[in-house]
């Protein structure tokens, strides 16, 4: 049997570090929404263990397969958008690659969910995309980790994502101490916020202080920033060298020189979209 699934791509727009020696318990606290565009995988069971596609080195698929204790099967792997530039591509390519592992081996989903969340923390690819992304729409996830607290809140809306620069590699971000301290002490004030105007527009303008105060955009994305929050609202993509907005002409017209995506926000989550028998 061969299995299809997809999982949405996720944007964080603000966040909160929180590591334990538990990794079901490390995770973050932020805010931010899901994408009609992501990961497909196909997945079928096969003498031993390899996979394909546009993933890079494909590590933390692989130790969540192997969490799973899956090592015959081949997955191919369809990711929309690129990776490290903060659409979460590292927990939707591994979510959608263990849901259809899950879905051949009769196992719950939560089970993809736990083996995914744990890979990402372990291979330091993220810390809150794959919870997110299972769950779809615009979220605030009010505590960390995989028994965390978690807001969804459906939402319909036509976005703008935009790659504006060089990829960034999370693990240096979220590693760093000094870097950690500010973005905790930005993260908590900016959930305070969101939560009392829980709308994509407020998570934008939030997402675009949260960038600014605490350095992670450099001068070019500062500048871009900028100009597109004098046309609207405009975050930035967190962690990736890459911005959001929701639509209009407008701001289309601003971000068209760069390499920019038309989408909607999935209030589905990841999702299991075929099973064919040969």
């Amino acid at each position: 049997m061969k299995v299809i699934a997809f999982s949405p791509a996720h944007i964080t727009g603000f966040f909160e570090i929180f590591y334990t020696e538990d990794e079901m318990a490390t995770g973050s606290r932020g805010a931010g929404f899901s994408i009609s565009l992501g990961s497909y995988a196909e997945l079928w069971s096969s003498g031993n263990m390899s996979m394909e596609g546009n993933i890079g080195k494909g590590e933390i698929t692989r130790e969540a397969l192997k969490l799973l204790g899956v090592d015959n099967v081949k997955v191919k792997i369809k990711n929309e958008l690129p990776l490290s530039q903060g659409f979460g591509m590292s927990a939707s390519s591994t979510l959608a690659s263990t849901l259809a592992a899950c879905h051949l081996l009769s196992l719950e989903p939560e089970n993809a969910l736990r083996a995914t969340h744990i890979a990402e923390v372990k291979m330091g690819g993220g810390l809150g995309d794959a919870i997110a992304a299972f769950h779809g729409g615009m979220e605030a996830r009010i505590s960390p980790g995989m028994k965390g607290k978690i807001e969804v809140m459906e939402c319909r809306a036509k976005i703008l994502v935009a790659v504006v620069g060089e990829p960034i590699e999370t693990k240096k971000i979220i590693k760093n101490e000094k870097m950690m301290e500010r973005i905790n002490d930005a993260g908590r004030e900016a959930m305070k916020r969101f939560m009392k105007e829980p709308s994509l527009e407020n998570l934008a303008t939030i997402s675009y202080e949260f960038a600014l105060f605490t350095g992670i955009a450099d001068e070019k994305i500062e500048r871009i920033l900028k100009e597109g929050n004098k046309i609207g609202s405009m975050g930035m993509c967190m962690l990736g060298n890459s911005v959001f907005a929701p639509y209009s002409i407008e701001m289309h017209k601003f971000l068209s020189r760069f390499q920019c995506h038309q989408c909607f926000i999935d209030n589905e989550g990841a999702r299991i979209l075929a099973a064919l028998f040969p």
